[in-house]
């Protein structure tokens, strides 16, 4: 009984993890979105939406802990457990690199400088789908799936390089005009939380890998 009580308690933990996944998942693609069609409302919804997020976070936290004090977890189940912890953290930071996103569009408001980078939302796409096949390969303990989604994380850095050059370029053509000088520093900005949300997505796959060896390995360590 009390075995399957504890596995019914994890399998909870999965459905909070796909839940959390599921809620960040559509605040970077509502952010992404505000953004390019310059859709104030929308933005101000995903930064209203991330005090939600993170509660969720932390009621996600408290019943691990909970599990942890009354179900007398093994160290396999400890391991998930654990990596529940860490991976709803990084789902949680994931959204407020979206919210960080959404105030980005909320500060250029009608200005079109962010749609003009269309490498912003091939950055985004790239992303999303690292943190969907980071979320999966812990789901499924997928040990092989987990070590080739961080090798995704090199096409998003090339990206992220190619964009700032990009906008570097740019700024150094307007060094008297603060408002475009302002624009194009946000952009870079927005870059960067995307290149951020790739990162995320390999720590949720170093914590997948964890869960199968049971060692902890920094995977395909980013260079920024």
């Amino acid at each position: 009984m009390a075995r399957t009580l504890l596995e019914e308690g994890i399998a909870r933990l999965h459905d909070d993890v796909r839940l959390l996944h599921s809620r960040a998942d559509k605040a970077i693609t509502d952010a992404m979105d505000a953004l390019q069609r310059r859709d104030l409302a929308l933005a101000r919804a995903v930064v209203e939406g991330d005090d939600e997020i993170n509660a969720e976070r932390y009621a996600i936290e408290e019943r691990c802990l909970d599990i942890m004090a009354r179900q007398a977890p093994v160290a396999s189940d400890l391991r998930e457990m654990v990596s529940v912890l860490s991976i709803v953290t990084e789902l949680e930071r994931i959204a407020d690199h979206a919210d960080g996103i959404a105030r980005i569009a909320l500060f250029l408001q009608d200005d079109p400088i962010a749609s003009e980078e269309p490498a912003l939302w091939e950055m985004k796409d790239k992303a999303q789908g690292m943190l969907r096949l980071a979320i999966t390969a812990f789901i499924d303990k997928d040990e092989a799936r987990a070590r080739t989604t961080c090798d995704l994380d090199d096409e998003v850095d090339e990206l992220y390089t190619a964009v700032n050059q990009r906008l570097l370029r740019r700024l150094a053509g307007v060094p008297h005009d603060a408002s475009e000088f302002d624009a194009v520093t946000h952009v870079i900005w927005c870059s960067h939380n995307l290149e951020r949300i790739a990162d995320r997505a390999t720590n949720i796959c170093e914590r997948a890998i964890f869960l199968v060896t049971g060692r902890l390995t920094e995977i395909n360590v980013s260079t920024y």
